[in-house]
């Protein structure tokens, strides 16, 4: 049993963000999905859904794929199918979080993420040429329990590069970044997970107590947003804190709407 007060509808959470791209560019941001715990293939059915409808450009997935994979209530690899229908233009990306490395699943997560057609980066970068310039794209390796190197991200494709995305679970160490990424995306925190009015969480793991929620502007242009994700752990409770995607418009550097 599940309990979501007010309910459990996922939001689409959407920003505007400015870029030097010269036609938009849509972002869409999942984050800390929790399978196999209190979310089912149902539940990840009717994501992917709600994911397609969004025509996005770049999928971005922030870890914590499955709770604990060794304790999945179904087959892991039954969400090779439904990954795989995940649709994006140039291509989905995805790095691990602390819940990825339980039980020592990681190869096992791994192994089903590359087979569901993301593009795993781990301390890496992919560059992806579009018509309206080139797009880099730095995740790191889980800060609690995998071997993250933030220097990487200081590494560069050969030739001019538009828009910079780091893709990192916990969000708390987004200054040992390169500060000319301009978007972070994160996840990890749950926004809390229970929140009270006028106080916010009650409680976020290690390295999601400084940045717990939302967009926050880090310095020069870089901005990072921490996803409150789809799933739940430890207790099947949201209050106060709805599960939501996000959703980023990255403007054209002409374009005033």
């Amino acid at each position: 049993m599940k309990f979501h007060f007010p309910n459990s509808k996922i939001k689409l959470v959407t920003h505007s963000l400015q870029s030097n791209l010269s036609t938009n560019l849509k972002i869409v941001h999942i984050s800390d999905l929790h399978l196999g715990y209190y979310s089912t293939l149902e539940d990840l059915h009717q994501l992917v859904l709600l994911i397609n409808k969004q025509e996005a450009d770049i999928v971005c997935f922030t870890g914590d794929c499955f709770d604990n994979i060794k304790y999945a209530s179904f087959d892991p690899y039954l969400v090779i199918p439904l990954f795989r229908t995940i649709q994006s233009k140039y291509g989905k990306f995805f790095v691990p979080g602390n819940h990825d490395y339980g039980s020592n699943g990681i190869q096992i997560v791994l192994n089903i993420i590359k087979k569901s057609g993301f593009q795993l980066l781990l301390n890496d970068y992919y560059k992806i040429v579009t018509p309206a310039g080139n797009i880099l794209i730095h995740g790191i390796d889980d800060i609690c329990f995998g071997q993250p190197n933030f220097n990487s991200s200081f590494q560069l494709a050969d030739g001019p590069i538009a828009y910079r995305i780091g893709l990192m679970h916990e969000p708390d160490k987004v200054k040992l970044l390169d500060p000319n990424i301009d978007l972070v995306l994160s996840g990890h925190t749950h926004g809390g997970q229970v929140r009270v009015p006028k106080i916010g969480a009650l409680y976020t793991p290690t390295f999601g107590k400084k940045y717990i929620q939302g967009l926050y502007h880090i310095r020069r242009q870089q901005h990072l947003f921490v996803n409150k994700g789809i799933g739940m752990t430890r207790l099947p409770i949201r209050i106060f804190c709805s599960p939501e995607i996000g959703i980023f418009n990255i403007k054209a550097k002409k374009s005033r709407t």
